[in-house]
């Protein structure tokens, strides 16, 4: 039964909560592509109003997804485990590998001939920014919020997870795609030969698939593109060549090591 007062409860909390964070990390991020020693990823300008583009398709994404989980938390959609320390962190982890299949999963389909127009929008942003995360049409964002939700209403018919430890993996997610939207790159320089590269790629990842379009659909791992072959080859060499500080240029073209 639909509980119109409990739903507005959990909604009106759940909006300042992600206008919130989308707020603060986009300034972290924004701080980030300020700062002196910054090294840009996509050498490139912005287009003129992109920015306020993505910020006007923000409030959409941070109305869309709080209506989502307040109808399955007012409707006790979720069967929800312990919040234990070690469920909560197992909830964590379990929530980010499942998400990242079923992203990878909806990613694909938006590339394909008959979807793509819903998302278009998400790839009129060549050159990333913070807010470039969440700037998704409708269509779009209520497959993220499908996915928000199904995952622990699926879960919950294995092994419930906690609400705790699923609510920290929203805010790493939420936080880790804005700030991972950023065209600076802050990954270590040994993070590609690093083990952790498979569950947490370097910016510059997800920067090349706005440059080129066609490969890296994975949300912030490398393990679906790896298993799926849809890994681009020369992505360790334009990770270094950020690093190094040399942005990469239009279609996030490549250069000669120096």
């Amino acid at each position: 039964m639909f509980d119109l007062g409990k739903f507005l409860d959990w909604f009106v909390v759940l909006v300042f909560a992600h206008v919130g964070l989308t707020v603060v990390a986009a300034a972290i991020g924004r701080a980030a592509e300020r700062s002196p020693e910054a090294r840009p990823i996509q050498g490139d300008a912005l287009p003129e109003g992109q920015v306020a583009r993505e910020q006007r398709a923000n409030l959409r994404f941070c109305l869309v997804i709080p209506a989502a989980l307040a109808l399955a938390l007012q409707g006790g959609w979720i069967t929800w485990g312990p919040d234990t320390l070690g469920w909560g962190i197992a909830s964590f982890f379990v929530c980010s590998v499942v998400f990242d299949v079923y992203f990878y999963g909806l990613h694909r389909l938006l590339h394909t001939r008959p979807l793509m127009r819903f998302h278009r929008l998400h790839h009129q942003s060549r050159v990333t920014t913070p807010w470039s995360a969440q700037s998704v049409s409708t269509v779009e964002a209520l497959g993220w919020a499908l996915g928000y939700v199904g995952v622990p209403w699926l879960l919950g018919h294995v092994a419930p997870v906690s609400l705790i430890g699923y609510f920290v993996y929203l805010f790493y997610n939420v936080f880790g795609n804005i700030i991972g939207h950023t065209n600076v790159e802050l990954g270590p320089p040994s993070l590609t030969r690093s083990p952790a590269v498979w569950l947490a790629h370097p910016y510059t990842f997800h920067a090349l698939h706005h440059a080129r379009f066609t490969r890296h659909f994975g949300f912030g791992s490398t393990f679906m593109d790896r298993l799926a072959g849809t890994e681009w080859p020369d992505w360790v060499d334009a990770y270094a060549q950020v690093m190094a500080g040399r942005p990469l240029r239009q279609h996030g073209k490549t250069e000669p090591p120096a």
